[in-house]
Formats: structure tokens, sequence, C-alpha cells
């Protein structure tokens, strides 16, 4: 049998490509190819693991004053009655703005104000019924007229003294019985003069009876002197008693009177302040509602186009005041609760400012202050950011504060490898699950 060395050698190739690729060694890339791409390979692993780049949360941010800009609201459907600024016009602390429509007179509204703010600590007695009688306060009416009946009342009560009369009869009362007293103690003393006398009559005659010498009939009328002595000071005893009692009556109803008087006092007092409080309540509700005031001094600026008898609706923004105070400024953000973990006080912020493109002006760097423990009803963290070098851009360029900025931001979390990276994606990849 023919070996296969010997078969091989009589077999004849006629391809001439086939004797070319046979009669030529490979070239070096054939031969160094496996080398290269584990080498590339290698050098990819390598590169992933040595190069970084940050991790992003983003979120929305509102860039303002440590003191935000203060929003002034529509609170009820109506007009505008006055407006008493222009748009950019600085303001003073508790300056009136504006006026919306109501049923009262917001003139006869501020003249109340001032008159209950005037008073201060000196009561409602001094409040003037006659000034503010005449004035037209709409939805305050009830509460006006509440506490003005009130008031009238408790100074009526302070004039009239309906308790007097029972307090001065009293006196009265008792003034004269301490007189007939006096009158009658003046009496006792002689009658009792009279019934010591009558009393050793009396007994001397008894002594006389006994020798003899006066007859019963002498005896029997002696001894009706003598019980008519000790009746008559009997007598002037019962009726001291009984002015005495009468006088502790007296006293009672006196004094009766005079904490039925103090009583009603301190009631109809009590009455008044809380009606003024309601009074004051009231006037606030009101000033709420239609009375739009700065709260602190700045620049006021209108959110929209406003003119005279214009209408508006509940909710609606129509002035904003900028506070002077401005130096501090904050950027506050909503994180969504998606990697809110990782964002740590102290971390690094990029903002991307709507009011100046990014692209011309650089971003706005700043770091991570706090984060709230627990999120809002809609699920997001509010985060509060300090601008470390103020408004000053990766430009170099110092943006213009002059009211809110609004942006993107991106909070730099961690620096992760590619490598890192790959995998997480894998292991998502590979656990969809979880």
């Amino acid at each position: 049998m023919e070996t296969k060395k010997e078969i091989l050698d009589t077999i004849h190739l006629h391809s001439e490509g086939v004797q070319d690729i046979l009669a030529q060694p490979p070239n070096w890339m054939v031969r160094w190819g496996n080398t290269t791409i584990f080498l590339l390979l290698l050098l990819v692993l390598l590169m992933s693991y040595l190069i970084k780049y940050p991790e992003f949360v983003p979120s929305q941010v509102i860039i303002s004053s440590q003191n935000p800009p203060e929003k002034l609201e529509a609170r009820s459907n109506t007009r505008i009655e006055e407006i008493f600024v222009e748009d950019h016009q600085r303001v003073a602390k508790n300056q009136i703005l504006m006026v919306l429509q109501s049923t009262a007179d917001y003139r006869d509204v501020i003249r109340l104000r001032n008159i209950m703010d005037s008073l201060g600590n000196k009561g409602a007695a001094h409040f003037p019924l006659g000034m503010v009688a005449g004035f037209k306060l709409g939805d305050i009416q009830a509460d006006y007229n509440a506490f003005a009946k009130a008031l009238t009342e408790e100074q009526l009560y302070a004039r009239l003294q309906p308790y007097s009369p029972d307090y001065a009869a009293a006196d009265r009362g008792l003034a004269e019985s301490r007189s007939r007293i006096r009158t009658l103690q003046q009496q006792k003393m002689l009658e009792q003069s009279k019934y010591e006398v009558s009393k050793r009559e009396w007994e001397r005659y008894q002594e006389l009876f006994k020798e003899k010498v006066v007859s019963p009939a002498e005896l029997n009328q002696e001894k009706i002197k003598f019980l008519q002595a000790e009746q008559n000071l009997e007598n002037i005893n019962i009726s001291i008693s009984q002015l005495q009692e009468g006088m502790l009556g007296m006293e009672k109803t006196r004094s009766g009177a005079a904490i039925s008087a103090q009583k009603d006092k301190i009631n109809l007092s009590s009455q008044t302040g809380q009606l003024l409080e309601q009074l004051r309540k009231s006037l606030n509700a009101w000033e709420q509602n239609y009375l739009l005031t700065s709260s602190a001094t700045g620049v006021v600026s209108f959110q929209q186009f406003l003119g005279k008898h214009q209408f508006v609706k509940t909710g609606d923004i129509l002035l904003s005041v900028m506070p002077d105070d401005k130096d501090v400024l904050i950027g506050r953000l909503q994180v969504p609760a998606t990697n809110s973990g990782k964002v740590k006080a102290g971390q690094k912020v990029l903002f991307k400012l709507e009011n100046y493109p990014y692209q011309e002006f650089g971003m706005v760097e700043g770091k991570v202050k706090n984060i709230a423990n627990a999120p809002d009803k809609d699920g997001n963290y509010y985060v509060n950011v300090v601008l470390t070098n103020g408004l000053q851009t990766s430009f170099h360029k110092t943006l213009t504060f002059d009211k809110e900025l609004k942006g993107n931001a991106e909070i730099v979390t961690q620096d992760l490898r590619l490598i890192e990276r790959f995998f997480y994606q894998l292991r998502k990849l590979l656990r969809p699950g979880r």
C-alpha cells in the first residue's frame, strides 16, 4: 500500500495561483497580526482604566440674592384700581404699590389703618368713632359695626354708671343706720341708768315688804316700774341689733353692686378688645387681598403690561421687588430623586444660564452648601448652592445681576473610569430586572 507521502508526491498542482502562494512565505502583517491585535486590546483596557471623567446630576437652577425677590400676585379676580409706581422705580419698605378694586374705598381703609396704628397701646377707648362713622369699608364694614357697637356700649356704661344708684343707696342706708345706732346707743345709756335705778328700788321695796313697811300694792307698782325699765332697755338692744343686721344686708348689697359693676365693666372691655382684634384681622385680610405693598426697600418691576382698570386673575404675578441687599447670591436647585443620593455638600456645580448663553459668556461655578433631608410633594430635593466666585464665569466675565437668573445646573458628583462605566452598563444588561 502506498504511503501518504508517496500519494502527495504524485499529486500535480497545475494552478499557478496556488503555486505562487505556496512558493512565497507570508509577510510581517500576517505573521504579527494576532500579536498586534492583542496589544491594541491591552492598550484599550489600560486607557479605559486610566482615563476618568466626571459624572453629572442635572437640575434646574434659580440664582437670586440671599433675600430673594418678592413676587406680588393677585389674590382675587378683580380689576386694578390704582397704580402708584412705575416700572423699575425705587420703593421704600411698606410702600403702597398698587390697589385692586373692591367694594370698599381704599382711601377710607388706609385712613382706618393709620388710625388703628396710631392707637398703639392706648386701647380702644381712644378710638375716634365719630371720624370713622362715614367711612366706606366694604367687606370690613360688618366687623367695624360690631366693634363700634361694643365700644359705644362700653363708653355709655362708663358714663352712666348703671350700678351707682344701688351703690349710693346702700351708702346712704349705711350712714343712716350708723346715725340711728349712735342715737340708740345714747338712749341705751339712759335706759341702762333707769334700769339700774329701778332695779335698786325694786330690791329695796322687797326688803321693805319683808319688814312689812310697804304694802303689796306698792311692791307691785315698783315691780311694774322695774319691768318697764327692763323692757325699754331690751327694746333698745333689739333695735340696735336690727339696725346692725340691716347694715350687713346693705353692705352685702353694696358689695354685690360693686362686683356686678366691675364684672360688667370687664366683660364689656373684653368684648370691645376682642372685636377690635377681629377688626384688625379683617383689615389685614382686606389689605392682603387688595393692597400690594413692598416688604423691603428695593426696585419694583412689572411682571406684565399693567394699566388702570385692567382685569387680573387670582394667582397672576403683577409686581416683583428686588431688595437692595443682593451681595450674597444663592443658587436654588430642585434635584429629582434619581441619583440624588450621590449629591453631597462641597461638590462642584456648573451653571449654564439662560440669560447669558454659556457658549458666549461661559459657565458659573458654585459649590453645594446643603441638601434637604426629605423631598417635596413632587419628589424633588431642594439643594442650596453658594457661588464661589460670584457671577464671574469660566471666560473671566462678570455677569450683571439685577433680577433672578435661571438656567441648567450640573452637579459634579464623582470621577468614574471608563472601564467602570462599561461594567455598570454590562451589569445593567445582564440584570435587567434589578
